[in-house]
């Protein structure tokens, strides 16, 4: 990202950004749910992503009052006003990204079962950047008894030692680049271990490797810190790259932590679209319906008669309907098993001749009447 980046232009591609990572995490709450495992881990994803949205809006606001631009060219109100949102949107995408890199987290760990080893490594990776974090988001905010010091130079306040600040914040970076770094690697061992299919495994870690991206994000971002803007420190940009790669982050780990948890929707879906494509492959060959057609002829002519009425009807069971075909046309879904099963059922000429006849009175009295 270059000098040449304006603040509107930063606004619309993170817009379109967050859109993406939004439905891409709705997709992934739709399907936990359809499958009836809505966790904690999704619980901080939509957390992850609400904190986002708010984030964004501040950065919209931020971008309204000159963002973006020289600060010191800008008007001391808008100057203001730009100082607060940031100081707040800095702490909004700390506690998105902590929250999402914690989701990710625990989303793994349920993969893991009992395996202590790694158990004890991911809860120590998720302690360690879950601490870091929130003091890190919280720290410059209450550094000062009187937080709009950070945006007002003319408010009269005391604060603590601030020079902890930017060291502290450069620790809890550093060690979110080295989070995002192992979790892409560790995450992509776990899904290779699963019982899937390879070329599943190998979109899934192709997809998680990503998560290098957003490594290189933070650690951008680390090297962006001496640029946190302050009444004293308005810089060229007005922090422009430090917020821009915070956010590329933050997008990267909710869309990568939320990719793999759409493979029940997926599954779902694709089952669906080949059940209906085979049931309408079915009525267009008509191939099962001859085979029945063929069969009942040995057997008098009354089913090849009863099957050619109704062969529209009969096709291959929709798997998710099954139940519902079996309990409606028992004689149904026996003839669409094959030809043995249907010469398995006994011959009950009376009942068959029964329903037979009730159908050609009905014709022979039409033709009468003509």
């Amino acid at each position: 990202m270059g000098s040449s980046i304006t603040g509107p232009s930063l606004e619309g591609g993170l817009w379109a950004g967050i859109v993406i990572a939004a439905v891409i995490v709705v997709l992934r709450i739709y399907a936990k749910c359809l499958i009836k495992r809505f966790r904690a881990d999704d619980v901080l994803m939509l957390l992850s992503l609400l904190l986002a949205i708010a984030s964004m809006v501040l950065l919209t606001l931020s971008v309204k009052h000159g963002f973006g631009g020289n600060l010191a060219l800008v008007r001391a109100h808008d100057r203001m006003l730009v100082l607060k949102y940031v100081s707040i949107q800095i702490a909004t995408v700390t506690f998105s990204t902590t929250s999402a890199r914690t989701s990710f987290i625990l989303y793994i760990l349920g993969l893991l079962g009992t395996k202590k080893t790694y158990l004890f490594l991911l809860w120590a990776v998720l302690l360690i950047q879950l601490g870091g974090n929130i003091a890190s988001a919280i720290l410059p905010l209450s550094i000062c008894r009187d937080a709009s010091i950070l945006w007002d130079p003319t408010v009269k306040t005391t604060c603590g030692d601030a020079s902890v600040i930017v060291p502290f914040a450069y620790f809890s970076n550093s060690f979110n680049s080295a989070a995002d770094l192992f979790l892409a690697v560790f995450s992509a061992w776990v899904f290779w271990s699963l019982n899937l299919k390879t070329s599943m495994k190998l979109t899934l870690i192709a997809l998680l490797s990503l998560g290098l991206i957003a490594m290189v994000a933070s650690v951008i971002k680390t090297t962006k810190l001496k640029d946190v803007p302050s009444p004293t420190n308005l810089g060229t940009d007005g922090s422009l790259q430090l917020i821009a790669w915070g956010y590329v982050e933050l997008i990267i780990i909710m869309s990568t932590s939320s990719i793999p948890c759409l493979r029940p929707l997926i599954v779902s879906s694709i089952r669906k679209i080949s059940s209906g494509g085979m049931s309408r492959s079915y009525e267009l060959s008509g191939g099962r319906s001859n085979k029945f057609s063929s069969h009942s002829n040995q057997n008098g002519g009354l089913f090849s008669s009863h099957s050619n009425r109704n062969h529209g009807f009969r096709k291959t069971p929709d798997p998710e309907n099954d139940s519902i075909e079996r309990i409606l046309n028992t004689s149904n879904n026996i003839s669409a098993n094959g030809e043995h099963e249907l010469s398995e059922v006994p011959y009950n000429r009376g009942q068959v001749i029964h329903k037979q006849i009730d159908i050609h009175i009905t014709s022979a009295g039409s033709e009468d009447d003509h």
